[in-house]
């Protein structure tokens, strides 16, 4: 059977269509039919103002339509559309999610931190298979407005924590220039690391495997792999060690906008976030005291689409409008 789902992050939007086979969807093996993502920086702004502006939400909403459209017309029996942190926490983020709702016809759903990590951790596990599903493993997904970060055995996730910065808001926050001095990026750095090790303070002090989701992280491993164009492939399981990923994020950081923009992996609406990024990067690999970092193309949407197949085969899918 087919399913569909929509991810309305806090820096983009993404789709994933696919086919999953058997009665347990958190189980069954998925088999990918589209995947696609369009840049919309709905959190942009929102550490200032608290609100969602007019336009993001607009722009968000007209791809949540074209994404619903192109998932129904491949097939998807049940389309689920889950919306993270910038909704999460604005003003009006409730206001903003009908809109999209309305115009998709996809009631959006604002997860709790609590949904989005669990969700994340489950479809991480399952994505990267053999020994991460024996293994003590700390899971973070790298948004643009938060990070969610997850400990657990195998496939059984335990404590979490979501952490309030992400790319974007550390971008906004604390990394001003163009490329940033020196003292910004130490300034950056301390800003990261009270707020990480206050919130990860229940988590483990370290992880057998230490996996990462999210656009910093794909683009940390492309540019280890030397690929010149996005391979999920390639990417989904790629080691990056420690001392490897360390020089990537010390030249990423320094580089300015326009350089960032030149690298051949850098998608649209990323350059000029990539290095808050990778300084997150960076801290969470100090605090689990990680050998290196294990990348995961499967975050929150290969959750929710699972979740839609759940509620499909309990026949309550009761989202569609």
């Amino acid at each position: 059977m087919r399913y569909g789902a929509i991810d309305i992050g806090s820096n983009s939007v993404r789709l994933l269509v696919g086919d999953l086979v058997g009665d347990d969807p958190w189980s069954a093996p998925f088999e990918s039919v589209a995947r696609a993502g369009e840049p919309c920086r709905l959190g942009r702004g929102l550490h200032e103002s608290g609100r969602i502006a007019e336009d993001l939400a607009e722009r968000a909403a007209a791809i949540a339509h074209e994404f619903a459209r192109r998932a129904r017309s491949l097939g998807a029996v049940h389309v689920v559309a889950g919306a993270t942190a910038a909704l999460r926490s604005a003003a009006n983020g409730a206001e903003a999610a009908e809109r999209i709702s309305s115009r998709s016809g996809v009631t959006v759903r604002v997860l709790s931190g609590d949904e989005e990590a669990r969700l994340v951790y489950k479809a991480v596990v399952l994505g990267l298979g053999g020994r991460s599903r024996s293994s003590q493993c700390v899971v973070f997904d790298l948004g643009g407005g938060s990070t969610e970060v997850v400990s657990g055995v195998g496939s059984l996730a335990g404590r979490w924590t979501s952490l309030p910065f992400g790319a974007v808001s550390i971008h906004e926050r604390a990394l001003p220039g163009d490329p940033p001095d020196e003292a910004t990026i130490e300034a950056a750095r301390d800003v990261i690391s009270r707020e990480l090790m206050h919130g990860c303070a229940q988590l483990p002090e370290r992880s057998t495997l230490l996996a990462g989701v999210g656009g910093t992280v794909t683009v940390l491993a492309s540019l280890d792999r030397g690929l010149t164009d996005y391979d999920p492939a390639l990417l989904e399981g790629w080691y990056i060690e420690r001392s490897r990923a360390q020089t990537l994020i010390d030249r990423i950081v320094r580089l300015s906008h326009e350089d960032r923009r030149q690298l051949p992996i850098m998608g649209e609406g990323r350059a000029d976030i990539i290095g808050a990024g990778a300084l997150v990067v960076e801290a969470l690999m100090h605090r689990f005291q990680a050998p290196g970092l294990v990348t995961s193309t499967q975050g929150l949407r290969y959750g929710l689409v699972r979740l839609a197949a759940e509620e499909w085969l309990a026949g309550r899918p009761t989202d569609n409008r």
